[in-house]
């Protein structure tokens, strides 16, 4: 999924990875192609809302999901696509390593709906942990010339 096909794929994932915030949290976007995008968030203390627990605060699995499927909605049109709505629900807590993966599943011409699955990974044979669901509205018109967001951020 991560090729440059044209739409901006590796461009993609350097505009996602070199933001300041999502390597604040620890989110990298692995895959982004096609309307599609994946992704991981390597859990840590930091994280946890418990100081007794390490236990995920909400807005960690949020941060990670329009992350996610911001890169997929951006993927599909090749330019950043500005979040307009986000919805997630939480499923179960997070305690360790969080993954994403998030398709676009419609596509106006003005915006795009996409939707996003978080989930643990357990690991061996174990049973993997959904932790939130969500579905991102997405900006694809053209954005204006003054837009703060651009593929390219310089360096």
């Amino acid at each position: 999924m991560s090729d440059d096909d044209g739409r901006g794929g590796d461009d993609i994932l350097d505009y996602f990875n070199r933001s300041p915030y999502r390597d604040l949290l620890d989110i990298e976007v692995t895959e982004a192609a096609d309307g599609r995008a994946a992704g991981r968030l390597r859990f840590s203390e930091k994280h946890s809302s418990n100081r007794r627990r390490a236990i995920a605060q909400g807005g960690v699995a949020f941060s990670l999901a329009d992350s996610v499927a911001g890169a997929a909605a951006t993927a599909l049109v090749g330019f950043p696509t500005p979040t307009i709505d986000f919805r997630i629900d939480y499923l179960a807590p997070a305690t360790d390593d969080l993954v994403a993966t998030a398709e676009v599943v419609r596509e106006g011409g003005e915006t795009a709906v996409v939707d996003v699955e978080v989930v643990q990974r357990a690991g061996d044979d174990a049973d993997d942990r959904n932790v939130a669901v969500g579905r991102g509205v997405y900006k694809t018109s053209d954005l204006p010339d003054d837009a703060p967001w651009d593929l390219d951020q310089g360096d």
